[in-house]
Formats: structure tokens, C-alpha cells, sequence
């Protein structure tokens, strides 16, 4: 038998997603563990509070003081790791507040409100 004969097939593990071109394959494991929502939700954080700060006519590099407060995973994940945004957002402080102020904004979808306001 040659290799011309043999036929090679395949078929990807439940949960896999697998491509083959030009005789290289890759394959991926799309299983979401806890650990990458946490960090997926901790980008949408981040995201929204770069939107918020674009909003209110600060400078890139700006310090800024975060405020916030919420409900859900997201809230969850920023307790857990308040520092990471901390650093993307360059915010000197990042505190927890019991209920949301006057004028801040809301990110339904995450579950949270906050204020930015430069340091």
C-alpha cells in the first residue's frame, strides 16, 4: 500500500474546532473556563471605561480615579482583580462604591455603573 492510498481523515473531540490547509492543521480548544470569562469580562470593563473617559475629552495618558459599582460576574471579576484595569485604564484608584451617583455612566449588558474623573 502507498500513500497515495491511504486516506487520512479527520474528525475533531467534541468541542474542538479544527482546519487543515495546504497540509497544516490547527486545532482549538473553544472550551470557556471560568478563568477566560473572567478575563473576557474584565476586557469589556476595561473597554467601557476607555469609552467613558474618550466621552469626557481626557487625554490618553490621563490618571484617572474609577468609581464604581454593580451586580454579576463583572462586578465579581472587578473585585477579584481591580489592579488589572487599574493599570489598562491608568486609574490611581479603583473603588467600590454602594450605589451609583449622579451622571455616571451604565453598562447594562456588564451590569455596572461608574464615574471617571481625572486624578
Amino acid at each position: 500500500m502507498s500513500a497515495d492510498e491511504v486516506i487520512v481523515s479527520e474528525r475533531p473531540r467534541e468541542g474542538w474546532s479544527v482546519v487543515n490547509e495546504q497540509g497544516e492543521t490547527v486545532a482549538l480548544d473553544l472550551e470557556l473556563t471560568p478563568e477566560l470569562v473572567r478575563v473576557g469580562l474584565l476586557r469589556d470593563v476595561v473597554r467601557t471605561v476607555q469609552e467613558a473617559r474618550k466621552q469626557a475629552g481626557l487625554e490618553v495618558s490621563d490618571r484617572i480615579t474609577l468609581t464604581w459599582t454593580g451586580t454579576g460576574e463583572a462586578a465579581d471579576a472587578l473585585r477579584a482583580d481591580a489592579a488589572f484595569v487599574a493599570g489598562e485604564v491608568l486609574a490611581t484608584t479603583v473603588v467600590e462604591a454602594a450605589s451609583a451617583g449622579d451622571g455616571w455612566s451604565t453598562d447594562a449588558d456588564l451590569a455596572l455603573s461608574f464615574e471617571v474623573a481625572k486624578a
